[in-house]
């Protein structure tokens, strides 16, 4: 079973990095791959970062498949510039994964982990969404 969740992350972040590849540039951030957001983007999050920390992604539909790989709970959230809360993972603990998926406007935003000191020892990150 957790090799078939592994495969799963997997393929998916595969898929996203070649749908990347295939795009016209669409960059936000210096180095940021613009990902269109239709299908999930994965996400890892471990003791303390997260895997992609810089994303661009083509919305307003933004999901993200979230797996924690690090020993310690870790959650993902999504806040505007004025620190509103727009969607969020559950606490995950080694291995669990969640899909989360809102509606966002183009802008700047900010993912994180919400459990205490998380976020000061850098799981934390930037989102651009960008119009269709």
């Amino acid at each position: 079973m957790a090799q078939l969740r592994i495969l799963s992350v997997f393929l998916l972040a595969l898929g996203a990095l070649l749908g990347a590849c295939s795009s016209p540039a669409g960059e936000s951030f210096a180095g940021a791959p613009s990902i269109k957001a239709v299908e999930p983007v994965a996400i890892h999050v471990a003791d303390f970062m997260l895997d992609n920390p810089d994303l661009s992604v083509t919305g307003p539909t933004v999901t993200f498949m979230v797996t924690n790989d690090g020993p310690t709970p870790h959650n993902v959230a999504v806040r505007n510039a004025e620190g509103v809360v727009l969607m969020t993972t559950r606490d995950l603990s080694l291995g669990e994964s969640q899909t989360i998926s809102a509606q966002f406007a183009p802008g700047d935003y900010i993912t994180f982990c919400s459990l205490p000191g998380h976020e000061s020892l850098g799981v934390k990150g930037r989102l651009s969404v960008i119009a269709p």
